[in-house]
């Protein structure tokens, strides 16, 4: 007999966090013993996601709020904003209350994947396995007041030993709750994309990242710059879309380097871009493990990453395979950019530390954990 489980996510954009989910999906829905659905507020629109689920017609999909009008993204405009936040907790109400309680059941195993976001739909639920996935970082977690949380579920999957500790320390009484599941990855299929021609000539960093607030694209940019006046044939290209690179390419227009950086937005490949890369940048605030430092260093590309929790500092084995700045510190960032190019540190060294330890990341090793998880 098999078992039922439901992956809870609510709502499929391009990111991270999505691609992992469809990584992990690819990976379970091998197991006969596994019926596995997703489930989301709103319907998959993105292109990608779509396609990929017309083509695993294994993997079932149930929408809770199918609603286009009070979806899940909220509009600029302040006041509208509340208006329509208000509109939309009414109607979720109401469908928890008299459709939400029916398209739930029959499930074995409910896994929130993503930092607690169906926490009020999984309160009512008995006689179910609950799982979080937390993605974020122990800032996040304080902020938005998780905690509270933490009796609705019976394990919390977080993504680096660093976070486990941190966790149990935070919150010792749910301390027996907390685990450590890497994100799988699979490192033959990114080598094999990376094989694809890239439209950027030259010698350029790249950075692979959401254009979001917390991603700090502008400590990356005016690094750039600092490095760019001794190095005026370097690009820098950016990969990813988001919200904010409006923001962020407006920065980029008002500093002098600005005809030596690229924005490429969202690629279904970006692969290509980091393979040609003299190194791979992360700027980021705060993280949970962001996979495609895994993914630079299977393409042998050194990475420089911010030291922020979480993820960097565990994934680049305390700088031995990679180099770690103080998040924020243009001045750091741009010295280790001239270091690289510069060839003053042992850049071939770090890369050969950094693929050695791959195989922490296999997805033969991390699918046999969420297994026993589930089971």
């Amino acid at each position: 007999m098999s078992v039922r489980v439901a992956f809870c996510l609510r709502d499929m954009q391009l990111g991270g966090v999505e691609s992992v989910l469809i990584r992990t999906l690819e990976l379970l829905s091998t197991d006969k013993k596994l019926d596995i659905t997703v489930v989301t507020f709103v319907d998959v629109t993105e292109p990608v996601w779509v396609d990929w689920f017309r083509k695993h017609k294994n993997v079932k999909r149930v929408v809770l709020y199918p609603s286009r009008v009070l979806g899940t993204r909220m509009p600029r405009f302040f006041l509208w904003r509340v208006v329509k936040h208000f509109a939309r907790d009414v109607y979720r109400f109401c469908r928890r209350v008299h459709v939400v309680k029916k398209l739930l059941s029959g499930f074995d195993v409910f896994i929130d994947y993503h930092d607690f976001g169906f926490s009020h739909e999984f309160k009512d639920i008995k006689n179910a396995k609950k799982i979080a996935w937390f993605h974020s970082s122990i800032s996040v977690f304080q902020k938005r007041k998780f905690s509270r949380k933490l009796c609705i579920y019976d394990n919390v999957v977080v993504l680096t030993d660093d976070c486990v500790n941190d966790m149990k320390n935070l919150c010792p009484a749910y301390a027996n709750k907390f685990i450590r599941i890497y994100n799988p990855i699979d490192i033959e299929s990114v080598r094999a994309r990376a094989s694809e021609k890239c439209d950027v000539r030259g010698k350029y960093f790249c950075s692979v990242a959401r254009m979001s607030y917390d991603k700090d694209i502008w400590t990356l940019l005016d690094a750039f710059d600092l490095f760019w006046k001794n190095h005026k044939n370097v690009k820098l290209v950016l990969v990813g879309g988001g919200d904010k690179r409006d923001v962020f390419e407006k920065h980029a227009d008002g500093l002098m380097s600005h005809k030596n950086i690229i924005f490429t937005g969202s690629q279904k490949n970006p692969y290509p871009y980091v393979a040609g890369a003299v190194a791979h940048i992360l700027s980021s605030r705060g993280e949970g493990l962001p996979t495609v430092l895994i993914e630079a260093a299977a393409l042998g590309v050194l990475n420089i990453a911010s030291n922020c929790k979480y993820g960097p500092r565990e994934i680049l084995l305390d700088g031995a395979g990679g180099l770690l700045f103080v998040p924020g510190d243009v001045n750091a960032l741009a010295k280790l950019m001239s270091d690289v190019y510069e060839n003053t540190v042992d850049v071939r060294k770090m890369i050969n530390v950094s693929t050695r330890e791959l195989k922490r990341f296999a997805p033969d090793v991390v699918i046999k954990q969420i297994k026993s998880l589930i089971f």
